[in-house]
C-alpha cells in the first residue's frame, strides 16, 4: 500500500498548522513544502484506522471510501479543520481540504481494513459473515 498525500496552504492559513492537520492523519508521512503545497506519502493508515473507530463513522468512512475507487486506487479529501484537531471528516473545507490517494493492487481489501462494514455498531467480517452477524444480532 502506498498513501500519497498533498494539501494547499492557502495565503490565510499557517503551513505549520496543515502540516500537523495532515500529521495528526498520517503520522508517518514524508512531507515536502513545494509551491504552496505540501506534499508527501506513508505506507500506512493505522492513525486514519484509529480515529474512524474511535469517532465511529466506520460505515459512513466505507461509503466514501467506495465512491471513491478507480481501479486500484481510493481517493477522497479531508477536512483540514478537523484533522488539525485529530478528526476526521470527509468533506472539503474552505481552504481545499487534504487530497489523500491510495494505491493498492487489492483496493478493496485495504478499503475493507479501513471500514469494515457494521451492523448496530458491530463490526461485521465480512470472510465470516453469518457468524459476525449472529453476534450482531444477540445485541440487539
Amino acid at each position: 500500500m502506498k498513501v500519497y498525500i498533498k494539501s494547499k496552504v492557502k495565503p490565510t492559513e499557517d503551513k505549520n498548522k496543515v502540516k500537523r492537520a495532515i500529521l495528526n492523519i498520517f503520522p508517518n508521512a514524508k512531507l515536502e513544502f513545494k509551491d504552496s503545497y505540501w506534499e508527501g506519502s506513508c505506507k500506512d493508515v493505522e492513525k486514519l484506522k484509529e480515529r474512524l473507530r474511535k469517532q465511529a463513522i466506520l460505515d459512513t468512512a466505507r461509503a466514501v471510501l467506495e465512491s471513491g475507487v478507480r481501479e486500484n486506487t481510493v481517493t477522497f479529501y479531508l477536512n483540514k479543520q478537523a484533522a488539525y484537531v485529530k478528526a476526521v471528516n470527509f468533506d472539503i473545507d474552505t481552504h481545499g481540504g487534504i487530497f489523500v490517494k491510495i494505491e493498492d493492487d487489492n483496493i478493496m481489501k485495504v478499503i475493507k481494513d479501513i471500514a469494515p462494514r457494521t451492523k448496530h455498531g458491530v463490526i461485521i467480517e465480512e470472510e465470516e459473515g453469518i457468524e459476525s452477524e449472529e453476534r450482531a444480532q444477540k445485541l440487539e
